[in-house]
């Protein structure tokens, strides 16, 4: 790929996965000091509330990562883009007055018929956060699309500082109430970066309302039916079927999934920008298949170990991380473990669809995966629980990548590819093995960091033997090691090598 694209999703991770470590941080804090119907009760906020700001966002999010490197290559000056964004965030701002508005009518209705009979004042605080952070997306998109990753780093680092402090000193002094506070703290950041682009003139750069409105339209009803059907709508049912402590197991069940799904999740941030290059510099039409299969390959590079590692070791790591109260999300954890990479599949996909824009194919999708989605957990979760929700989840996101794939088209056969993975796939295979069996001869912490490092080294190893790295995905490493300094260069290139072996002995299709 790209130096480009590779720096920029190198940041953007970077930044992304210490928002998600600080967040992990803050649902052990909470779990630890305030037990699973706490937890639950917590996680539906945080739900509610970014279900909300998807919603929110009327689609500029992803009109914004798609066109502001488009009015750069068109000559558009940084002032001229900054009040494209500014003209993107009015309609945000009303949407969020509305919901917020319509947030607060539902719950004064519904007097005490809310998730947080223990703790009322939740139901207000979830409404600020939701305002908050709802604003505060639009910095997010705004700084990705304009390949500004290394300033969102920063703010993203300031943020989970704040995050951190704020959600440990409010669970120990004020409980729940005090957590949510803290998470509210965090997105501040965010928040005050978005009133200073609010605060530019609105410039619609020659683009035509209309042209905006109708992306607009069609993006509005894929987040509504994502953020909602498919956006953890398992709580929902959870909540009325088997209480808010089982959202609360099901909550940390997902907090460890998202450590195999997020550092995937964050290298595909910067893909619409350059799949956007990438489409501008053939034609517009198709994207090569070698670009494409090279995203996928690198990510499963990633995903797939971790996924099956992770699988592997969930009924212990879930049980020494948040205490043996949460021993019952073992099994949960262990099944959202392998939804990851056919998640980051679909991600791949709705990146690529997007940049081609795509977006009414994409929705269609989306229906088909809420659909199955709200059907399953229906007919599952009553039955089965959080173990239940976890597997309707995987069918429905194994389900909508495959739909995807069918209509992604390329100029030659992803045959190789394939391939590629199915090898990937076997190593990564080796890798849980080796975890298991250290895990079934050790027990305890010690057995689990052994584990984890025996699943590491074992993989490694399976890589060569099983020659899954394709010639330029070897070739790419070398050079990313090789510029490293000192010890970590050293032991980077010893790890290259014995991973890839010599690069004319690394087979891959391209």
């Amino acid at each position: 790929m790209a130096k480009s694209i590779v720096a920029n999703s190198a940041l953007n991770a970077a930044a992304g996965l210490s928002l998600l470590l600080i967040g992990f941080a803050c649902s052990i804090i909470t779990a630890r000091l305030l037990g699973p119907e706490a937890n639950g009760i917590i996680a539906f906020s945080l739900w509610l509330a970014v279900t909300a700001s998807l919603v929110a966002e009327l689609g500029t999010g992803v009109m914004l990562l798609r066109l502001l490197p488009q009015l750069k290559s068109q000559g558009y000056s940084t002032a001229d883009r900054r009040g494209f964004a500014a003209y993107l965030l009015r309609p945000v701002i009303g949407s969020t007055l509305l919901l917020t508005a319509l947030y607060a009518a539902v719950f004064a209705l519904a007097e005490h018929e809310h998730w947080a009979t223990s703790a009322p004042v939740v139901v207000v605080i979830t409404g600020v956060l939701f305002f908050i952070q709802s604003i505060g997306s639009s910095a997010k998109n705004y700084l990705l699309g304009e390949q500004q990753v290394g300033t969102f780093f920063r703010l993203s680092t300031i943020s989970g500082i704040l995050q951190l402090a704020g959600v440990a000193v409010g669970a120990v002094f004020f409980g729940i109430p005090g957590a949510l506070i803290g998470y509210t703290l965090g997105f501040t950041v965010q928040f005050t970066y978005a009133a200073g682009i609010l605060a530019v003139r609105a410039n619609n750069c020659g683009i035509s309302p209309r042209y905006l409105f109708g992306s607009s339209v069609l993006l509005s009803v894929q987040f509504v039916v994502d953020s909602i059907f498919l956006n953890r709508v398992e709580f929902f049912f959870l909540e009325r079927y088997s209480g808010v402590a089982t959202v609360g197991f099901y909550a940390a069940a997902m907090s460890l999934a998202n450590l195999a799904l997020q550092l995937p999740v964050q290298l595909t941030g910067s893909l619409v920008p350059y799949y956007s290059q990438k489409l501008q510099d053939h034609g517009g039409t198709t994207l090569p298949a070698a670009v494409f299969e090279a995203v996928v390959r690198n990510l499963a590079y990633i995903t797939l170990p971790l996924s099956f590692g992770l699988a592997v070791i969930s009924p212990r790591l879930i049980s020494t991380i948040f205490g043996e109260a949460f021993a019952p999300a073992g099994p949960a954890l262990a099944v959202l473990a392998l939804v990851t990479p056919v998640n980051v599949l679909g991600l791949i996909c709705t990146q690529y669809l997007f940049s081609l824009d795509r977006v009414r194919e994409r929705l269609v999708v989306s229906i088909v995966g809420a659909v199955t989605m709200v059907g399953g957990a229906f007919l599952v979760v009553p039955a089965y629980g959080a173990e239940g929700a976890a597997a309707v989840r995987f069918v429905v996101f194994a389900l909508m990548s495959a739909l995807m794939m069918r209509r992604l088209t390329f100029e030659r056969s992803l045959a190789g590819l394939y391939w590629n993975l199915l090898r990937i796939a076997f190593a990564a295979t080796a890798c849980a093995g080796a975890a298991w069996l250290v895990l079934v001869l050790v027990p305890g912490l010690a057995g689990l960091v052994l584990a984890i490092v025996a699943g590491a080294l074992c993989y490694i190893v399976a890589l060569r033997v099983f020659r899954a790295v394709a010639v330029e995905d070897g070739a790419v490493a070398e050079s990313i090691a090789s510029r490293l300094p000192g010890a970590a260069g050293t032991a980077a290139r010893r790890i290259v090598k014995l991973a890839f072996g010599r690069h004319d002995d690394c087979r891959g299709e391209s």
